[in-house]
Order: C-alpha cells, then structure tokens, then sequence
C-alpha cells in the first residue's frame, strides 16, 4: 500500500523546444493514481536539432499532433484538486505549463507543488538518475531518459522509495510539500521577488534593495516599484506589484495563488483581520497557530490576544517566546509581548568550565 495518496499527486514532465523563456511544450505526461495522460504536441515552430538530440522528438513527428489548445481541457481536468509535481518542476516545467495554459485564455489553477528535486534535496542532494538508483536499487535506463512518460514514472518510483529509507517522513502530501520547499522560494520566473524565512512578506533578491521587504522598500522609496514594474519583470511580479500598490485584499489573494500553502499570506491576511476588530478571524488564528507551530502566527496570535484584553494572552504570548523565531523582528516581537504583558525575559543558562 502506497505511504501517501497517489490518487491526488500528479506527477508530470513536460519536453519543450529549448529552455527559452517562451519555449514551447512537444509532449506533456502527467501520472496520477493509475491513471497516466500522455500527448505529444505541435508546437508551432520547429523544433532546433540540439533540442531534438537530447529527447528525440522530431518535428515531423509532431506534424500531425494537436496543439496545445486542442488538449488544454484534457490537462486541467486531469490536475483538478491535485498537488503537482515532478522532478525540478518548480523553476521550469511549471511556468512553462502555465504559460500555455494562460495563452490559450484558460486559468491556471492555484495548485500546491511537491517538487522531488527540493525534496531529494532536503534527504540527499543529487540528480533525478542518482534519486532513482539510490530509492529503487535499480539504475534509469539511458535510452529511455529524457522521455517524460519514463521520466515521470521514474520520478514517482523513486518517490515512493524514500519512504522505505526515510519513515519518518510526512505521508500527507501538503504536509510533505511544505517540508520540501527551500528557504528561499521565487515568487514569479525572473525571481525579484521571493518568500524567505525571516520575512512575512515578499523580499527583495536582486537589485540595491536585496532582503527588504515589499513593505519596508515602499516606505523607503515608492518610486523604487513603479521602475519595477516598468522593466522586464514577469507577469506575475508586476501583477503583485501593482496589487501591493492599489489593492490590499487582491495583493493578498494573488499571493495565496501563487502558493497555496505557504502561511506568510495567511499571516497578513489575519493582520488585516486584526485590524478589522473580526474576532471569528481570531479564532481561526489561534487554532492554526497551534496547528502548524508557526512563530510568525504564534506572535500574531498573542498580540492579538493582548490589544483584546483576552484572558488567554498571556499564555499565547509564552507559547510565541518559547518558540525559536527566525523573522528579522524577532527581538521587537519578543520585547513587545514581555512588556505589554509584564513578562520576565527567561534566565541564560550557565556556562559550565570544561
């Protein structure tokens, strides 16, 4: 029996043209459960000879093939309600599906994403052949890599593997997504923006502002956004950009989009709600600061607690500073909670001599 619910991963790969930003899909192959989808696809140009030499594909064999909005309905239907995945499908495969999808006028859907290659990354950083042999005791055929059915079967057989070497893995997949996604994820292809650890918003990675935070940079210097969102950003960053500017709530739900389950916009999605006095948004607040042990919720649960008057704030608040905080405003957070409620900074303990 399966350690996690295969009926709800979808394991996909996807061969395009090249790796150009508007390369275009000439096979898709998705897996979930027992169900496997597979298309070859027209892409509408010609496929170059290095790209042909890596998966084979020629275009005479896509000649006749439908193109991508012949089959778009088929590919969404099959990843419904689905966690995504495959192997390094983050930074490539992902916005490339995307993008077709969005170019035929369709939406892509707000899915959460279990990248293998972060996960493998976590336990044993290697590649896909490495990850297959070491999980499976078998090596990958080599005259078969590069074709995405093999490729994702490959990747869903090794998957499966590590729980053999690596029990203590989470088996609920949004759980185990979460555990497997970097420090540092980009948010939106050109990667000017990112979710970090120390943040509870979007930070900057590139450019005189890198690790400042969306909030901390507008207060700085607005103008500093309006040059962003006037270069050759992606989409999705300017989109964010925009909405940070003009519109909390949507800035707040395009985030929550992009990653479904990360808890940095549910963190000012509660802020907001502190804000409106909306104490069903509280209880929410406590109940999934206690469920998932997030320092950043924890805080603004207790700080919440405490602008209420509410009788559980202080016990919040010592929850919050017994945790292991790694935001930027830990020490402001930590001073706050102990002055407002009065709460004594814990005794260091000793150093003993050797």
């Amino acid at each position: 029996m399966a350690p996690v619910d295969l009926d709800k991963l979808v394991i996909f790969d996807l061969e395009t043209t090249g790796l150009e930003a508007d390369c275009k899909i000439v096979q898709i192959a998705m897996t979930r459960g027992e169900r496997i989808y597979t298309s070859l696809v027209n892409p509408g140009i010609p496929i170059p000879p290095e790209t042909t030499a890596i998966h084979r594909i020629t275009d005479d064999q896509v000649a006749d093939k439908p193109f991508f909005a012949d089959i778009v309905d088929d590919v969404l239907e099959f990843i419904t309600d689905s966690v995504l995945s495959g192997f390094n499908v983050r930074k490539f495969d992902i916005p490339v599906l995307r993008r077709e999808v969005e170019a035929v006028g369709r939406t892509f859907p707000a899915l959460p994403v279990l990248d293998m290659f972060e996960l493998n990354q976590k336990m044993n950083p290697r590649s896909l052949a490495w990850f297959y042999e070491h999980y499976t005791g078998e090596p990958m055929d080599a005259a078969e890599a590069h074709d995405a059915v093999y490729d994702c079967i490959a990747t869903r057989k090794g998957f499966l593997g590590m729980f053999e070497k690596h029990p203590d893995l989470p088996t609920e997949l949004e759980e185990l997504s979460l555990f497997a996604e970097p420090d540092r994820i980009p948010i939106g292809a050109s990667t000017w923006l990112v979710w970090t650890t120390n943040q509870c918003e979007p930070s900057f990675s590139r450019g005189k502002y890198r690790g400042w935070a969306l909030t901390d940079v507008n207060r700085k210097e607005p103008s500093y956004l309006n040059w962003l969102k006037s270069i050759d950003a992606d989409a999705v960053t300017k989109n964010i950009i925009h909405l940070f500017k003009t519109n909390r709530k949507e800035y707040i739900e395009a985030l929550k989009y992009e990653h479904p389950l990360r808890l940095e916009p549910r963190y000012l999605e509660y802020r907001e709600a502190m804000d409106r006095k909306d104490m069903a948004a509280y209880e929410e607040l406590v109940e999934l600061a206690e469920k998932t042990k997030n320092p950043s919720l924890a805080f603004l649960a207790a700080a919440w607690a405490t602008q209420a008057k509410k009788e559980e704030a202080r016990k919040l608040a010592e929850t919050y500073l017994a945790m292991d905080d790694p935001n930027v405003n830990v020490e402001k957070r930590s001073n706050f909670l102990r002055k407002v409620l009065n709460i004594p900074e814990r005794a260091k303990e000793p150093v003993s001599n050797p």
